[in-house]
């Protein structure tokens, strides 16, 4: 199924025709108004056909780039105040308690500036203390994101990447 669905570049899914129809033969009861899809024979079919059935939404032409695409839907997050104050690099450096965790600290901090990911850096710390105070468990880690030491530091995860010395630029790039 995985591969019958596409990611664009707006993180909105673009499901196949096929992927479509399997899913409303798996639940015909769902509501597949949300559901992009990269063809229009669907639709063209139930008009052809003179079926009363929910329609696929097309896709949309976006007027904004991606950035200012990201942009404006990143300034849409709810974050409480008191995070959003967050001293990042000083909740970090905090953390620390060798010469070597802070050296690191202190250049992933770059490359997260450099990319304007502070605010998803406060943001990861007010999720992580909003799992701890419901008591919801998360995996110990995945992906490349286990080689960031700050996500390790906030909570992100569990795996110390200076234990088995991962490089977080694969992470960063």
């Amino acid at each position: 199924m995985a591969e019958k669905i596409k990611t664009n570049d707006y993180g909105e899914c673009v499901y196949s025709e096929d992927a479509v129809i399997d899913l409303l033969y798996q639940n015909p009861d769902l509501d597949i108004s949300k559901l992009y899809t990269d063809s229009i024979n669907y639709n063209k079919a139930l008009q052809e056909l003179e079926i009363e059935l929910p329609k696929l939404p097309e896709l949309q032409n976006r007027t904004q780039d991606i950035k200012e695409f990201d942009q404006s839907n990143y300034d849409q997050w709810y974050m409480p105040e008191s995070y959003t104050k967050i001293d990042i690099k000083k909740y970090l450096l905090d953390k620390c308690s060798t010469q070597e965790e802070q050296d690191r600290v202190l250049g992933e901090y770059k490359l997260y500036e450099q990319k304007n990911f502070i605010k998803v850096l406060q943001f990861l710390i007010y999720f992580v203390d909003t799992l701890r105070q419901n008591n919801i468990v998360w995996g110990v880690g995945r992906g490349s994101s286990v080689s960031s030491f700050c996500l390790f530091l906030i909570g992100v995860h569990k795996i110390n990447p200076l234990q088995y010395n991962l490089d977080y630029r694969e992470f960063l790039r």
